[in-house]
């Protein structure tokens, strides 16, 4: 596995007449070749936003998602999916998107609470609305023999596109691929070939190896941070022994909630909130591909609340990072201890 980096130099002058250098970063993924920038940090604090007040203007009476409206105002999936409607786990409750991205598309709520900051989330919470997305995705390749590609996914806050501050996931289950499921799946097929070992594990087997980058795991749940990052922080989670929707234990769920309370503070050290997920996982039992994550933070930035996706990372397709991952691993690490 080659990890290629270029650098690049750009020389000026203040003033005063002193010289200024600042290097740029170019790193290439490993599996599909495309190209993320690490770029001078200027060390500006980043200060997350608290969003209890806004809480309280939008929650309750004001919410699909709270309980006294959830069983009033949410849809439910048809008989074939759900006998009951919807799909329940604990507090989790999985129930229809009115406003889809695909064939099949289900949001699942963690709970009843209106507003849950990083710390506050449990490991039950999270295991639990992951088992009801786990359901949902089951029950609709059951009778849905044209849904070949599934996903669970996870805006977090307004700064990651999160519409609505109750908590929740959105399960999505399509016949066509995303761009970045489709490249992965290229690609992946490509290493196998030219390597005779499948890339993520080749990857939890280097990055175990060389320390660098790799933070840690508990059961069959690694965490590792991306070498060519798509933001600030990436972070990459294999779930080693799942090839599947079907592979995937509550035993792996736990583990899966336990640690990403680790992610969760090495965040929070940095002063980020908000965040994406993606979960990747393949409907097909015969799958060698491992199940695995990606998550980023998101951010806004300075006095005008700018967005910190501009168009290097909305045209160019350019992941732009002011944090190194190696030194983000290292964060992540001594929180990752913490909680095994």
């Amino acid at each position: 596995m080659k990890f290629r980096k270029e650098e690049e130099w750009f020389t000026f002058y203040d003033v005063q007449g002193n010289l200024i250098e600042r290097k740029t970063e170019v790193r290439f993924d490993p599996l599909t070749g495309e190209t993320a920038r690490l770029i001078f940090d200027p060390g500006m604090p980043i200060t997350p936003s608290d969003y209890s007040e806004l809480a309280e203007q939008t929650g309750g009476a004001k919410c699909p998602f709270c309980l006294e409206n959830l069983y009033k105002m949410t849809p439910v999936f048809p008989k074939e999916i759900s006998q009951d409607g919807r799909v329940t786990k604990g507090e989790a409750v999985a129930f229809p998107n009115l406003f889809p991205y695909s064939k099949h598309n289900a949001v699942v709520i963690f709970s009843g609470q209106h507003y849950v900051k990083l710390e506050e989330f449990t490991v039950e919470m999270i295991k639990n609305a992951f088992m009801a997305a786990q359901t949902y995705t089951q029950n609709v390749i059951a009778v849905d023999s044209k849904a070949q590609y599934a996903s669970i996914n996870w805006n977090y806050l307004p700064p990651s596109g999160g519409s609505i501050l109750h908590p929740h996931i959105q399960v999505i289950l399509s016949e066509s691929a995303t761009n970045t499921q489709a490249l992965i799946s290229e690609k992946a097929k490509t290493y196998e070939e030219e390597h005779g070992q499948e890339y993520f594990t080749s990857l939890y087997e280097t990055e175990k190896e060389l320390g660098e980058r790799w933070i840690g795991e508990i059961g069959n749940v690694a965490w590792m941070h991306a070498y060519a990052p798509k933001s600030h922080n990436d972070f990459v989670a294999i779930f080693t022994e799942s090839r599947s929707i079907f592979d995937i234990t509550e035993q792996d769920w736990l583990n899966f909630a336990t640690s990403i309370k680790a992610i969760f503070a090495t965040l929070s050290e940095q002063g980020f909130a908000s965040f994406n997920l993606l979960l990747n996982v393949s409907i097909d039992r015969e799958s060698k591909q491992p199940v695995h994550i990606r998550l980023i933070p998101r951010i806004t930035i300075g006095a005008l609340n700018t967005s910190d996706i501009n168009s290097f990372q909305a045209l160019h397709q350019e992941p732009l990072s002011l944090k190194i991952p190696e030194e983000v691993a290292d964060k992540a690490r001594k929180h990752f201890e913490k909680i095994k």
